[in-house]
């Protein structure tokens, strides 16, 4: 008789703990998220001062971790919004911002981009957000400005005909950078675009429209801006080459493809039983999957994740738990990955069709499950760094520590900040 999800709970752990692949996550995480600083405190006639007390304290990560931000101001209840909020900012440094065509422009040349925009569920205006994540120190990124589905992203209204519908997606893409290419620096210009959607499902498109889309891009964003391409979760399995094939056309082409978005979504209870099982996305193929996309030598960005926690009961609430933080060990430790980013952040905030199965960081009524936990002990304690010690004979006080932003106290005076990124060592002066 086959194994209900979990009725062996060592059978996924096995596969977690096999000392190869936790060799390659630990070793990954070490090497690539970590780097060396330098503390040298100066005394008296700019002399080194030794025996000096240094306290050091992470205050933010350099890696990109956030989650769509779709649900801001989306309660009715203000009590509800601030906690929504809270949750967020307790966990996130990221956000992805809505841009999908269907929504932002309903009717031609009706725009909802200022704050006080009609209200439409998950599409908070971009202003609105803009705001927000500015206020509170996240990065931003836009999703998405060209993608052919229906059912989500094109309008209605928008003519059958190529032509036009060229000079369109070109107009679309002017007016957002016009009014968001200074805030917003990384961007889905490309949205799934080989996901193998049946014709009736598509907007006709003009001829290379993926190419095209990033000449607009090119064409009208800012020089410091990234393009991305972003794709459905079948590419991660290695023999399904059209992903990859779409990358290189494209930067054979000349296209400016500055990241590459792979998705996880795991709909269904039932793929998350299978997950559980060892059928689906074991570590060892997830590896294979980021050193292939990583031969591109872009930077790659874990762009949608759905694990469900069937049922919300106990086991399923572990499972959820469980599968989140070894996904985040794995992709947080391979040198290609620069972002992760969880979709739906609360039950009940998924799309239609997708809302079905429990989703969510977060209960229905917004207080946090054990997945959002086990990513906030990762995240904020066992990515942060904070140590303390005394300056050597030369006045020197170093350590290794994760990538990011750092407080500085010397000899109980504080104020100083460091910066400790990829490919540059932390070194900081510090006079008394």
């Amino acid at each position: 008789m086959k194994l209900t999800p979990f009725d062996d709970p060592n059978s996924y752990r096995n596969l977690w703990e096999n000392p190869e692949i936790e060799n390659r996550i630990a070793g990954g995480i070490e090497a690539h998220r970590k780097g060396d600083a330098v503390i040298r405190v100066l005394g008296e006639g700019g002399k080194p001062a030794p025996g000096v007390e240094v306290r050091v304290r992470q205050s933010g990560s350099s890696f990109r971790f956030g989650a769509n931000i779709f649900k801001l101001a989306g309660y009715e209840s203000e009590d509800l919004n601030r906690a929504y909020e809270e949750a967020y900012l307790g966990l996130f440094n990221a956000a992805t911002v809505p841009f999908y065509w269907k929504d932002l422009e309903p009717a031609p040349d009706r725009l909802r981009f200022a704050a006080d925009s009609e209200p439409i569920p998950r599409r908070p205006p971009p202003d609105l957000v803009v705001d927000f994540c500015r206020r509170h120190g996240l990065r931003t990124h836009g999703h998405t400005l060209v993608w052919e589905y229906l059912k989500w992203s094109m309008p209605a209204w928008l003519p059958r005909d190529r032509a036009e519908t060229e000079r369109l997606i070109e107009k679309r893409i002017r007016e957002i950078a016009e009014r968001y290419g200074d805030a917003i620096k990384s961007w889905d210009v490309l949205n799934e675009a080989v996901a193998g959607y049946g014709v009736g499902d598509i907007h006709p498109m003009p001829e290379n429209y993926e190419g095209k889309a990033f000449t607009f891009a090119s064409r009208y964003f800012p020089k410091d801006v990234r393009f991305d391409i972003n794709e459905t979760t079948g590419y991660w399995y290695p023999h399904k080459r059209r992903y990859g094939n779409l990358i290189r056309r494209l930067l054979d082409e000349g296209a400016a493809v500055g990241g590459i978005g792979l998705q996880f979504h795991l709909f269904s209870d039932l793929d998350m039983a299978r997950l559980t099982l060892g059928e689906l996305f074991p570590p060892a193929n997830l590896f294979e999957a980021l050193d292939l996309y990583g031969a591109f030598g872009l930077p790659i960005h874990i762009s949608e994740i759905t694990l469900t926690a069937p049922g919300n009961t106990e086991d399923g609430l572990a499972a959820q738990a469980d599968a989140a933080r070894n996904f985040y060990r794995l992709w947080f430790s391979h040198p290609a990955v620069e972002g992760i980013s969880w979709w739906n952040v609360p039950d009940g905030g998924a799309a239609p069709g997708e809302d079905t199965v429990f989703s969510g960081l977060l209960f229905g009524d917004l207080t946090p499950k054990p997945a959002y936990h086990a990513l906030r002990r990762l995240l904020h304690e066992e990515w942060r760094t904070n140590v303390s010690g005394t300056t050597d004979a030369d006045g020197r006080f170093a350590f290794r520590g994760f990538h990011g932003d750092y407080a500085v106290e010397a000899a109980g005076r504080a104020g100083e900040t460091l910066q400790l990124r990829p490919g540059s060592p932390g070194d900081l002066v510090v006079k008394l």
